[in-house]
């Protein structure tokens, strides 16, 4: 058998295995309406929050199509980085699995990113449904004929790459501690505060506004709301064009992976070093 057909049969098995454990853990009709009113109810309590505060000014529309278009999307990295990186602790400690999933044919690459986009279904009808019932409830200004699509799903597919790489690395760092479930929870909300997801990156303080700006997940967020309201949405980068915006994303998102894999492999190799891949945890 050839080394490319035992990496794909690899793959597939990786993205079964991850769409059965973050489904199967109740009923099927239990587990869609999880997936419906989850998404739904984080972005309209965020709207909530805002026209409380904002008293319903002149451009609530505006930054309503602004917070709502991040939090829609926002689903790709809460499945794809918490999902992933947890996955990873989940593997170790409670199915204790993680030291036949090194020792098998698959390289430990191919694995993790088919446990990472086993999670792409549920992120794509999250982002779906809060977008859909978003627009009809709240009048936002999406029309699905207008909408930028060759734009949406390069960047969508650029920041796909960049969540998974950092999730590999943030979950492997992770085997040095004892007990790290629920960790990429953590690292997602970090990422969702510097990300441009619910406020523009300008109102952060100076130091944390360059450090977001370095960040791939921010011109992913100019290129979807720019692919979804065109003119009228609020761009963090007015000076900038959709290619300019497409160009930064590019270059972020390789130099993101680069990062990732040094952090991996120190990583893992360390974990190999001290004996952390088949290690008890306090599950």
């Amino acid at each position: 058998m050839s080394t490319a057909i035992r990496q794909w049969r690899g793959f597939k098995a990786a993205t079964r295995l991850g769409w059965q454990i973050s489904s199967n853990w109740t009923q099927p009709l239990v587990f869609v309406l999880y997936s419906v009113l989850r998404p739904l109810s984080a972005a309209f309590i965020l709207v909530v929050m805002y026209r409380v505060i904002s008293g319903g000014g002149a451009n609530t529309a505006a930054y309503l199509a602004f917070l709502v278009s991040g939090v829609a999307f926002w689903s790709f990295v809460q499945y794809g980085f918490a999902g992933l990186s947890n996955g990873i602790a989940e593997d170790r400690g409670e199915y204790k699995m993680l030291k036949y999933v090194y020792t098998s044919p698959a390289h430990f690459y191919v694995y993790l990113l088919g446990r990472g986009l086993a999670q792409l279904a549920s992120a794509v009808a999250s982002a779906l449904i809060v977008l859909i019932v978003a627009t009809i409830a709240l009048g936002l200004p999406i029309n699905p004929l207008h909408i930028n699509y060759p734009l949406l799903l390069a960047a969508s597919s650029l920041a796909l790459l960049a969540v998974i790489g950092l999730a590999m690395a943030f979950g492997v760092l992770l085997l040095q501690a004892r007990d790290a479930h629920g960790y990429g929870e953590l690292g997602s909300g970090v990422l969702y505060v510097i990300s441009g997801a619910i406020f523009p990156i300008s109102v952060l303080p100076g130091i944390l506004a360059t450090i977001a700006s370095l960040s791939p997940l921010v011109y992913w967020m100019e290129s979807i709301r720019r692919s979804l309201l065109g003119s009228q949405a609020i761009r963090m980068f007015p000076s900038l064009s959709d290619g300019d915006v497409l160009l930064r994303l590019l270059v972020t998102t390789a130099a993101t992976l680069i990062l990732a894999h040094l952090v991996f492999s120190w990583a893992d190799r360390t974990a190999r070093q001290k004996g952390l891949i088949d290690m008890e945890t306090n599950w």
